[in-house]
Formats: C-alpha cells, sequence, structure tokens
C-alpha cells in the first residue's frame, strides 16, 4: 500500500509519520510519500524529516520519498493534515472563517491533485469542509473525516477520568459536529465491570450538572482568564462543568497553553491506519457523507461507519435516546446551512 501525508511537514502531518514509524506495521511492501509545496518550509523541511525518521526507525521504515509539487498524487490512502490551524495566542486575531477561507483553497488544490481511486482520510479543520471538498473528487464513499472520532477518544477519556478507570475499559461515542454542535452519545457508553444500572446512575448525575452560562460564553470567559489565572485552576473548574463543555472548551485551552493539539488528531487518524493495515476494515464514528442511510439524515456529519481499504462500506444505525436522535437532526440541519 501507498501512503501519502499531504501537509507532511506540519505539526500533525510529522505526529502520524512518527506513529506510523513506530508501528511496527510497515514492511518492504508499503511506500511513504511526503506531500508538500514549494511555497512552504516543506520544500527544504521534508528531505531532513526523511534523514531524521532513519535515525529513529532506520530498517523498520519501507521506501519513503518527498513529493513537492506533484502534478498528481498516486497513492492507495491519502491523509490530509494540510492547512492552517488557530495561532497558539488567544489574543492574536484569526476567525473561524478566515480559517475557512484560507483551508479551502488548501483543500482544493489537494483534492485537485488526489487520484480519483484514492481513499481519503481527512484530519485538518474545517472537516465537514474538508470532506466535502475531497467528495467532489473522489466520490462520497471515499473520504472520511476523523473529528469526532478524536472528540470520541476524548469522551472515553472524561469519562475514564471521572470513574478512575483505564481508558481502555470505556466505550463511547460523540456523532455529529467536529465542534460545538458535537454530540456525546450518552447511550453508548459502557464501562467494564461495572453493571448497566451503575452506569446510568452516573450519567444521569452527569447530565443533572447545569451552568449560568452557554457554552461560547463559557468558553470565551475561560480563554480569556488564561491571563491571569494558572491553567491548572481554569481545568479544575471546566471539571465541574457539563460533558459538552468539557469536550469543547478543554482542547481549545490545551491549543492556546502553548501545547496544540496535534498529537490527538495524529493518533486518531493512525488509530484507522492501523486497523486497515491488520485487519483490513475499521469501525467507528466518522464524517461522511450521507444520502438518507443514517436516519434519514443528509449532508455531512459523523455517524457510526464501517470502511475498509477501497471505500466507506455503510455506515450503522445504533440505538439512540430520543434527545440524542432530536439533536443529531439539529446538528445535521446546521452543518447544511454552514456548508
Amino acid at each position: 500500500m501507498t501512503i501519502a501525508v499531504t501537509g507532511a511537514s506540519g505539526d500533525i502531518g510529522q505526529r502520524l509519520l512518527l506513529l506510523l514509524g513506530n508501528s511496527g506495521l510497515l514492511d518492504k511492501d508499503h511506500r511513504i510519500v511526503l506531500v508538500g509545496r514549494s511555497s512552504g518550509p516543506s520544500k527544504e523541511l521534508l528531505y531532513g524529516l526523511i534523514e531524521d525518521l532513519k535515525d529513529a526507525f532506520c530498517s523498520a521504515l519501507p521506501k519513503i520519498e518527498v513529493c513537492i509539487d506533484p502534478e498528481k498524487i498516486e497513492a492507495q490512502l491519502v491523509v490530509v493534515t494540510a492547512g492552517v490551524t488557530f495561532p497558539r495566542s488567544p489574543t492574536t486575531e484569526f476567525t473561524r472563517e478566515k480559517l475557512r477561507a484560507y483551508n479551502l483553497e488548501v483543500f482544493r488544490h489537494y483534492a485537485a491533485l488526489v487520484s480519483p481511486e484514492s481513499l481519503v482520510i481527512h484530519v485538518s479543520n474545517p472537516v465537514e469542509l474538508g470532506v466535502k471538498v475531497f467528495a467532489e473528487r473522489v466520490g462520497p464513499k471515499r473520504v472520511v473525516g476523523v473529528g469526532c472520532l478524536l472528540d470520541s477518544m476524548r469522551f472515553r477519556k472524561e469519562i475514564a477520568r471521572a470513574w478512575q478507570v483505564p481508558m481502555g475499559d470505556v466505550s463511547a461515542m460523540v456523532l455529529g459536529d467536529h465542534g460545538p454542535l458535537m454530540v456525546p452519545i450518552w447511550s453508548s457508553v459502557r464501562v467494564s465491570k461495572l453493571n448497566r444500572e451503575e452506569v446510568r446512575a452516573w450519567i444521569q448525575r452527569e447530565l443533572a450538572k447545569k451552568t449560568p452560562e452557554p457554552l461560547m460564553d463559557a468558553w470565551a470567559r475561560l480563554i480569556s482568564e488564561m491571563k491571569e489565572r494558572p491553567l491548572a485552576e481554569i481545568f479544575q473548574e471546566l471539571d465541574g462543568m457539563p460533558m459538552l463543555y468539557r469536550l469543547f472548551i478543554r482542547p481549545w485551552l490545551t491549543h492556546y497553553s502553548g501545547s496544540k493539539t496535534v498529537i490527538g488528531p495524529a493518533a486518531a487518524a493512525m488509530m484507522i491506519i492501523r486497523d486497515l493495515l491488520t485487519r483490513g476494515w475499521f469501525y467507528g464514528p466518522l464524517h461522511v457523507v450521507l444520502e438518507g442511510e443514517f436516519r434519514g439524515l443528509y449532508g455531512i456529519m459523523a455517524v457510526p461507519t464501517v470502511m475498509n481499504t477501497e471505500e466507506v462500506v455503510g455506515v450503522v444505525e445504533i440505538p439512540l435516546w430520543d434527545e440524542e436522535a432530536k439533536r443529531l437532526r439539529e446538528t445535521s440541519e446546521a452543518i447544511v446551512h454552514r456548508l
């Protein structure tokens, strides 16, 4: 299999390559292509990155090469990490509209180069926009986005932290939007060694949590307070807020701490790649183009999805609480309007 990584010189791209090199899954039959543009830092950086990877993994690496300003990208699997993200400082003025406008051009550039036969894993934000652009090139069954897969990993982390159990003991999904309209699917929560009644009682306590502030007001306030309050103290306040607030706000606080949020997205993409390489398929919450096959919804949003090394095989209907189904429908309508 040939795996191409666009934006390989960026933070997420480099971490994905580190995970790939350390996975033990690559052999002489695999080929890795690092795709960049001469107008950016990748013109020189990617060649040095290959040498750095060889220092670390030596014979564990398959054939790996740099492709700058390609006329086309020929790869069975293309991972899109190209594009800009928000600045590290919350005081830098950079709106979501600017992010969308800039990355739209980046997405269009790479989509035009991708083979129509490629399978695309889209990581960059806005993820729904990226899925839309690449679907116009490769078709709706050959592109998935990882935003809510990452949110689901974060959901599991929050539950594991609250229960003080290993994250591997927790199963849970977030569907819908990779943003403030994400929908934590409480009906999907399972915790090993705990019975349904215990889990349900804890969920009810979580759902009973209230905050006097709307989500976006709390988000803006906590970010503004980073200039004058210790981050550990802000995180502690966030821990007492409803789950949706924690899932949405914590990554922003992490990003603006200077750490950025790059390891998680790389790990989400690697989760898909690992399953595709080892068993030939993946199941999880992915952003796909819906045409009514999940609860009659249309447009682009994250739903339980089965994919193989060639395409999206289908989406999976799962039991939902009435409120979850209602919120997913509202989220779907909002994403359609936004796109």
